[in-house]
């Protein structure tokens, strides 16, 4: 029934009206890790007056993450939906890369500059760059190399930012399937709560989702 609530979150109606909130969660940690997230639609007229509640149960199973759920509003992004491939997804159903970065940048503010640019435009945001590069002049300008591990999407736009800088970028290996232990999961989804008019979802701007296996709704 998740596809009930998507295409209720979706309608013209429920933009104008709708009001969409978290009342409360309760976890489960274990093989299948479950969340139960319970919500609040209410649907309010012109004047401000709720004239339809609705109580929806969401079940999340083998849940990895999920973020900015707490928040007292949603708007604008009440719209549903379900994601087989974004960048949140790639650390779980892509292959990862473990590297290796030889010499430090000559100007190590303008290789970050580039780099955060890159990430913008491959992964919209959605991969803060710290998680992998932080630490600069403590070890990375101190040994003078670095070992980094990246999702095999963004290898192209971190090797095209080390050629400028004279930094020699190296693959050491790469890992898939099996390999990648707790982190293989190729059926793992997204369900973001987005608005394409708002903001396309493949560019970070702040919207909540949940990371899981499978998502179940119902209405109470």
């Amino acid at each position: 029934m998740i596809e009930k609530l998507i295409e209720r979150t979706n309608t013209i109606e429920f933009y104008q009206n709708g009001h969409f909130h978290l009342k409360n969660l309760k976890g489960e940690i274990g093989q299948f890790n479950t969340m139960e997230f319970n919500f609040i639609i209410e649907e309010r007229n012109d004047n401000g007056k709720t004239y339809n509640v609705e109580h929806w149960k969401l079940i999340a199973h083998r849940t990895i993450d999920f973020k900015g759920i707490f928040a007292d509003l949603y708007l604008p992004y009440i719209k549903l939906k379900i994601l087989n491939d974004h960048p949140l997804l790639w650390t779980y159903n892509q292959p990862s890369l473990e590297c290796e970065l030889i010499k430090f940048p000559e100007n190590p503010s303008e290789f970050i500059g580039d780099l955060f640019f890159e990430y913008e435009k491959v992964a919209g945001n959605w991969i803060p760059l710290r998680k992998t590069f932080c630490a600069l002049n403590k070890y990375y300008k101190e040994n003078g190399k670095r070992n980094i591990s990246v999702p095999k999407p963004l290898k192209e736009s971190i090797e095209k930012v080390c050629k400028k800088h004279g930094v020699d970028f190296k693959v050491k290996k790469e890992i898939d399937g099996y390999d990648k232990g707790y982190a293989n999961q190729p059926n793992i989804k997204l369900l973001i709560f987005g608005n394409e008019d708002a903001s396309p979802d493949n560019y970070n701007l702040g919207q909540p989702y949940i990371i899981a296996d499978e998502f179940i709704a119902n209405k109470k």
